[in-house]
């Protein structure tokens, strides 16, 4: 079985977030971003055993969120 790889440039780093940024970000706990990704909500990238997400992507799941808790 052979697994698909997410390949990205390394100049494009600061595009992207660690489990514990995002979670800092959305003011949510690393577990529930972990969450996300385990449901597929969130994309996986790898970076060694680094484990980063796309700050676009993360933005774009949670924005909905801020909306509501802000009514």
């Amino acid at each position: 079985m052979v697994k698909s790889r997410k390949v990205f440039d390394l100049s494009q780093l600061s595009e992207f977030l660690s489990c514990r940024e995002a979670a800092e970000i959305g003011h949510l706990h690393e577990v529930t971003v972990r969450r996300y990704l385990a449901e597929r909500k969130l994309t996986r990238y790898k970076l060694g055993r680094k484990t980063l997400i796309r700050r676009d992507e993360f933005m774009s799941l949670i924005r909905p969120q801020e909306i509501v808790a802000q009514a």
